[in-house]
């Protein structure tokens, strides 16, 4: 009990009182022995004082002894008590700081509780602004194949919102040819874990859109089956871009095997009738043909030179064509001359051909409404590409050319008995290049392109152009252009034009100047003039030119070539007018594009002559500035 008590954490007042109740406690004991020693020993009532001081140091010797004995328990657990203090202490002290330490580490737990919470918030807030931000729609199906999850964009790809979508029932927006996505999918998925394909949605405003579409498989970390993640982009705008680029590489194919066609065609085209031009020229050379013989081989240069013309005419003007530079200009001019030039002209062919084909026209226009403002060249141009098809390819029978007012339009109608067109090549025959049979078995000459000339100079006068034909029947070429009527002074403009081809032309008191470096052409003007009487003068050059004018002041009219060596014809022009600012030029050229006789006559030129010139056209032009 005393070992109990010590190990008490006790003031040290509170000990000092237990330690006096031990001590009254032994006393009271002594004191009680002694006592019952003195009744029970009979010699204690004889020798009561010895006795007496007997018992005393007995009991005095006794407290003594328990004294000692309790001072060194109390010493011994005292000491003992200390060390235990200062171990509880220590132990307090120890606990302190792990206390201490557990609160920073909770503090410090609290604090990365906190982080990772909030990256936590701010990672999931991200992904889902990526999520959202993403232009391509993603969607999660769970293990049924219920849709779970979406974002923004799954919807905005069809014109949809999440609330509307839900409304419809999805299998309506997938394109009846693709019926079949969700069940591919799902067994794609099921065998193989990933799902790729195209799929066409139909769009809210009604259109079809297409979509490339990714799916796979998702699961958690024990293998088991979550759900599928889909991606799906809208390619509309690529697939389209792909189609056309498939579609424009294709035509550039197509378009580089017909321009080679169409140079192979060119090259058989040009030297078969150069080759009658040179063989016949050649010919020509002998001294013992009579004039009809020569009259023929004069005929014959004459046709297939016509036919060189119309060749590089035709190729000159595709590629007006292709640049747009066709342009159309309107001026008076008789319906009924045209027709008569091309029905005239088709009439030679035939008879050159020696076809057994009649020619007939049908003017239902009358002399009062046949002048109109129209491009004439181009009109005749359309008309002979017309005229002359159906003559190639009839072979016998008839052709019938006819011209009439409907409404407000002037129609041109060529039906031909000919060998016709097959149906399935009626699209194409307006295309350039384009014949019904390519290559060198085919039977008819031609360049593939006077349809193409003549569909585009039609639609360029506001016109439409048609064509009805049936294999083995013939064919009908018809086209309008509006009409512009130009009054009723045809009688009056033919007698005057006639009055003028009949005088006789008689410039012997003029003078003129050709200027050219090619010494042939000289010598071809030269002839063409001489019959004029007038006086010609002749230089090679620009600078020669202006140096003639400076030192001849009687010259009437220049006739000047624009390609030279060192001061071309424009130069020349310029410089020349300088000297003479009323002296006409008459500008000679090979160039034809519109943009050329613009500058020819901007730099001072009056005129200007497309090469080759021929000798009604010369005489005409100069007779416009020599009196």
């Amino acid at each position: 009990m005393i070992k109990g008590l010590f190990v008490l954490n006790i003031s040290k007042s509170d000990r000092y009182k237990f330690y006096l109740i031990i001590v009254f406690i032994f006393s009271f004991l002594s004191s009680d022995a002694s006592a019952s020693n003195d009744v029970s020993n009979p010699f204690t009532v004889s020798s009561s004082t010895y006795v007496l001081s007997t018992s005393y140091l007995h009991l005095l010797l006794t407290i003594l002894g328990a004294l000692v004995i309790l001072c060194g328990v109390i010493v011994f657990f005292a000491y003992k008590l200390k060390r235990v203090n200062q171990e509880l202490t220590e132990r307090n002290k120890q606990v302190e700081e792990m206390n201490s330490s557990l609160q920073k580490t909770n503090n410090e737990l609290a604090h990365q509780r906190d982080v990772i919470s909030r990256e936590y918030y701010e990672s999931d807030k991200f992904f889902k602004i990526l999520l959202q931000s993403a232009n391509d729609g993603v969607s999660f199906y769970d293990s049924d194949w219920n849709l779970k999850f979406s974002n923004s964009a799954f919807y905005s790809l069809i014109g949809y919102d999440r609330d509307s979508y839900h409304l419809e029932d999805p299998s309506i927006f997938i394109h009846p040819d693709d019926r079949d996505y969700q069940k591919n999918r799902l067994e794609a998925l099921k065998s193989h874990g990933f799902h790729e394909s195209d799929l066409r949605l139909r769009h809210k405003d009604g259109h079809y859109i297409m979509l490339s579409t990714r799916s796979v498989t998702i699961k958690n970390e024990t293998g088991e089956l979550m759900g599928a993640l889909t991606v799906s982009r809208d390619i509309t705008k690529m697939k389209q871009a792909l189609e056309d680029l498939v579609k424009a590489n294709y035509e550039a194919e197509m378009s580089n095997r017909l321009k080679s066609s169409f140079l192979a065609n060119i090259s058989h085209e040009i030297r078969t009738p150069l080759n009658s031009v040179v063989g016949f020229s050649n010919l020509l050379l002998s001294n013992d043909l009579t004039r009809e013989v020569k009259e023929e081989y004069i005929e014959h240069i004459n046709h297939n030179s016509e036919k060189l013309l119309q060749i590089i005419g035709d190729i000159i003007d595709l590629s007006r064509l292709e640049s747009s530079q066709i342009e159309i200009t309107y001026e008076e001019a008789s319906v009924n001359d045209i027709a008569s030039e091309v029905f005239d002209e088709a009439k030679q062919l035939i008879k050159r051909n020696e076809k057994p084909v009649i020619l007939n026209i049908k003017n239902q226009l009358g002399d009062n409404s046949d002048l109109v403002f129209t491009d004439k060249i181009w009109l005749k141009r359309v008309l002979s590409h017309l005229m002359d098809n159906a003559v190639k390819f009839t072979l016998d029978g008839a052709i019938e050319f006819s011209y009439y007012k409907e409404n407000s339009d002037l129609i041109f109608r060529i039906k031909d008995t000919g060998i016709g067109i097959n149906k399935e090549n009626l699209g194409r025959i307006f295309e350039e290049f384009r014949q019904e049979v390519d290559g060198h078995h085919r039977p008819f000459e031609g360049l593939g392109i006077g349809l193409t000339l003549a569909k585009e100079v039609v639609e360029r006068m506001g016109g439409k152009i048609n064509v009805q034909s049936e294999k083995g029947v013939g064919s009908e070429f018809s086209f309008s252009i509006p009409y512009r009527p130009a009054g009723s002074t045809r009688s009056k403009l033919r007698s005057m034009i006639a009055d003028q081809a009949a005088a006789p032309i008689n410039w012997s008191a003029r003078k003129c100047l050709l200027v050219d470096d090619n010494k042939d052409v000289l010598i071809y003007l030269n002839r063409i003039l001489l019959d004029t009487g007038i006086t010609v003068l002749t230089a090679r050059s620009g600078a020669e030119a202006v140096q003639i004018i400076s030192s001849t002041p009687d010259i009437d009219a220049v006739l000047l070539d624009m390609q030279m060596p060192e001061m071309n014809g424009i130069e020349a022009t310029r410089e020349i007018k300088k000297i003479r600012k009323d002296l006409p030029i008459i500008a000679q050229t090979a160039f034809i594009f519109e943009d050329d006789k613009d500058i020819i006559l901007e730099a001072g030129c009056d005129a200007c002559l497309i090469k080759p010139i021929r000798k009604e056209h010369l005489l005409t032009v100069m007779s416009s500035f020599i009196h």
